[in-house]
């Protein structure tokens, strides 16, 4: 958290996390278009994120304005010093799960690796505002919510269900984390 008493500004950083075409991008897209923010992408030819993604979304709380600055991380292995970097400064984090059968293992190994990168920049899983969105749920080869909450969400942090191609779940998702950070702001202003 980031904040400018001059400007009256507090800038937040919240940043999607999960395998490789979980869905972080799509995230972004749909939210950026319910909201009508623009969208920074830095993509390889296949489409996949290279970088990051990159949107901005401002909230004014009396009169403070409370910039969220929404990232993605790419999912793919070779990118892990990337993901470290954009991890540094969080203040919220969305792990979005590809809630296809065939992908649990990947999912739960990610999110061990999530825990790690979190310590590798000095904190813990625990010290960091944390929503799981579930999204595919609009496919035939889904787990079921709860078998999702049984063995990825083994900490039983808040959830949501999504379908971020058809842009259900992802306002839900991200007004989760939104709404807890707000009065983690109102309580630390009073």
């Amino acid at each position: 958290m980031l904040v400018d008493v001059e400007r009256r500004l507090i800038r937040l950083k919240i940043v999607y996390y999960g395998v490789a075409q979980s869905g972080k991008t799509t995230n972004l897209e749909k939210l950026s278009e319910i909201e009508g923010l623009n969208l920074m992408k830095i993509d390889t030819q296949e489409e996949k994120t290279l970088v990051f993604d990159f949107t901005t979304k401002k909230v004014t709380v009396g009169n403070m304005t409370i910039s969220f600055a929404l990232y993605t991380v790419p999912g793919q292995d070779i990118y892990k010093d990337i993901r470290l970097t954009v991890l540094r400064g969080v203040d919220g984090l969305v792990f979005v799960v590809d809630s296809q059968r065939e992908r649990l293992k990947e999912n739960i190994n990610f999110y061990s690796l999530l825990k790690a990168d979190l310590l590798r920049i000095g904190k813990g899983i625990g010290d960091v505002p944390l929503v799981f969105q579930y999204n595919k749920m609009d496919l035939p080869n889904t787990m079921s919510y709860e078998e999702l909450e049984r063995f990825v969400n083994t900490e039983k942090y808040p959830s949501v269900c999504a379908s971020a191609i058809r842009g259900e779940g992802v306002l839900e998702t991200f007004k989760v984390l939104e709404d807890y950070l707000i009065s983690r702001v109102e309580r630390m202003l009073l």
